[in-house]
């Protein structure tokens, strides 16, 4: 093996980040959306290959989003309203 400088060498490594666990985790709730809509009615490889993970990254972030969103208005509906 020959010499590398530093840079070279981290370059070559691949850095998991927390980014990488998220975009997983969307395409699974995006494949798993996805299937349930269609009622089981194609298999479940159909939705998570891919020539689908784009689509099913897009559900799944819009997923969250409304979950998060449910979330915060349940707070505000739970505490904040009853007091005026």
């Amino acid at each position: 093996m020959g010499k590398e400088s530093k840079k070279e060498e981290q370059e070559r490594i691949y850095w998991q980040t927390a980014a990488d666990n998220e975009l997983n985790s969307s395409e699974w709730f995006g494949a798993i959306i996805r299937y349930f809509w269609h009622l089981g009615r194609k298999k479940f490889n159909t939705f998570y290959n891919p020539a689908q993970l784009k689509k099913n990254a897009i559900i799944g972030n819009l997923a969250k989003i409304l979950l998060m969103l449910a979330f915060f208005a349940f707070l505000y509906f739970k505490y904040y309203y009853p007091l005026r």
